[in-house]
């Protein structure tokens, strides 16, 4: 894997800022490409789709939904699976009980050529529990390729 690709899924309130930071910042972090998965082509979504592409994040939805982000006006660049396939690290992003399905479906099938699958602290069970700067000696490189980030938030 050369290329140090970032894939977040769902661009809601935590997943559209994450996405602007990591383009944003993508130079000092060691990041050669941004990529976002959005599955719902809404035309009230489209100003923040439209400034996220415009930061340099690439698009990518479920194949079967690509005329509808055409006919907003939006160009997905790749689908759902290629994303994820190509991605160093994928953060989901999506509302709670969608992370789990997520790796059922999809992040399971490509764990053996992403390095690592993060999820927000909403889903238990996702993967090892991790707060930066708390529990940091626990994550052991190449064995935890699943990880939720818990917060105080985390109930």
């Amino acid at each position: 894997m050369s290329k140090k690709i970032v894939h977040v899924v769902g661009t809601g309130t935590i997943g559209e800022p994450l996405i602007g930071l990591l383009c944003d910042f993508k130079e000092q972090l060691g990041i050669d490409h941004v990529t976002f998965h959005k599955n719902t082509p809404l035309t009230t979504d489209r100003s923040k789709v439209i400034s996220l592409t415009k930061r340099g994040a690439r698009l990518s939805t479920h194949s079967d939904k690509f005329e509808g982000f055409k006919a907003i006006g939006l160009k997905p660049e790749y689908t759902t699976e290629e994303a994820i396939e190509r991605a160093s690290v994928v953060i989901d992003c999506t509302p709670s009980g969608y992370g789990h399905d997520n790796k059922v479906k999809y992040y399971n099938k490509f764990s053996n050529n992403t390095l690592g699958f993060v999820a927000q602290g909403s889903e238990f069970g996702f993967g090892k529990p991790y707060a930066r700067g708390i529990n940091d000696q626990t994550l052991v490189k190449g064995k935890d390729q699943f990880v939720q980030v818990v917060s105080c938030n985390t109930h």
